[in-house]
């Protein structure tokens, strides 16, 4: 049975039947408190987009037709329907793939994938991490092994994230919470919201890390009723704010990578090239015009000066030198 029936030519949509958890997340959708970043057309798009979502495979490619989307998310024209999936993808809700015909090349299927952020904002991330209270073992029950209390910021927390456990001597609040005051949160507010974190099991930090872009236009309460119904989400928040700040991290680095390359230039033209163990590699060889990739001058095998290149640059894997003199032997590369 379809879901859909023609119209003077165009798809309408039908009343189906949806899982609760899909329900709940079309809701979720139109809830003035999610998805603060999304306009009224982005925000039907969604909606439309999560008729076609899988309740127990959220994060697998969909393919909908552009005629049955665009009559699921209420919409009347294809460029409102196409704006409105720019959107999604500019803000992170989606992603967004193009497929070719293999006999002539064109494109023929766009997968939508939704991402972590859509996922944790409409109730839909699929990893949560709990443990057994006890494990049955030939006939018997082990003891479960339990922690000494701690304060909240030390639970949850990884142990490279040595800012987690900073407090500051003003306020007597993490340090990573310190934006909320910004935001017109008062202090008792803030106290009030880590312990309702610690309740059930979560550190407000890390809530705050995955949600901070969609309060940045909130204020005072809205912050406060923002965070409070984000805290009640069935969400591992700990392992999602890990994926957003590896993110971020990655981006940051390519960012690094890009600035570096556009300096390797005329200016290191003859210095020596280092590997890590202290092998010498070559030497850099500046491109003569502009536009065209330098390289690295070495009797077995020129290495291009590309983004590879200035990627080991910045993780400290190969190193530029002075040369000692200003000629350069280049019998003495190994």
């Amino acid at each position: 049975m379809t879901h859909y029936h023609s119209m003077a030519g165009r798809a309408v949509a039908l009343a189906r039947p949806l899982p609760a958890v899909l329900i709940a997340a079309r809701a979720q959708v139109f809830d003035p408190l999610t998805c603060l970043d999304l306009n009224l057309t982005a925000r039907r798009v969604l909606f439309g987009i999560l008729t076609f979502v899988r309740a127990r495979t959220p994060t697998k490619e969909i393919f909908p037709r552009r005629d049955t989307l665009r009559a699921e998310a209420l919409l009347q024209s294809d460029s409102t329907l196409y704006r409105g999936l720019t959107m999604l993808q500019e803000k992170g809700y989606i992603t967004r793939g193009q497929t070719r015909r293999r006999h002539c090349g064109t494109f023929y299927l766009s997968p939508i994938v939704l991402t972590i952020k859509a996922l944790v904002l409409l109730g839909l991330q699929p990893v949560i991490h709990k443990a057994p209270s006890s494990i049955v073992e030939d006939g018997h029950i082990k003891k479960e092994h339990t922690k000494k209390s701690q304060s909240i910021q030390k639970t949850t927390g990884s142990p490279d994230s040595t800012k987690n456990d900073e407090i500051d001597r003003e306020t007597r609040l993490p340090v990573e919470l310190l934006p909320l005051l910004d935001l017109g949160v008062k202090r008792s507010a803030v106290c009030w919201l880590m312990a309702q974190a610690k309740i059930v099991k979560q550190r407000l930090g890390d809530v705050l890390k995955v949600v901070e872009r969609n309060i940045a236009a909130l204020r005072g309460r809205e912050v406060v009723g923002y965070l409070a119904s984000m805290i009640r989400k069935n969400v591992d928040f700990a392992w999602v704010a890990k994926q957003v700040n590896e993110t971020q991290v990655s981006a940051e680095f390519d960012q690094a990578a890009k600035d570096k390359l556009q300096h390797l230039d005329w200016r290191y033209d003859g210095y020596l090239v280092y590997a890590k163990d202290g092998k010498l590699l070559g030497v850099f060889q500046a491109s003569s015009s502009p536009g065209q990739l330098s390289w690295v001058n070495s009797p077995s095998a020129s290495i291009p000066v590309n983004l590879r290149f200035a990627r080991a640059c910045v993780e400290g894997t190969v190193r530029l030198v002075v040369p000692p003199t200003s000629t350069w032997d280049e019998e003495n590369v190994d």
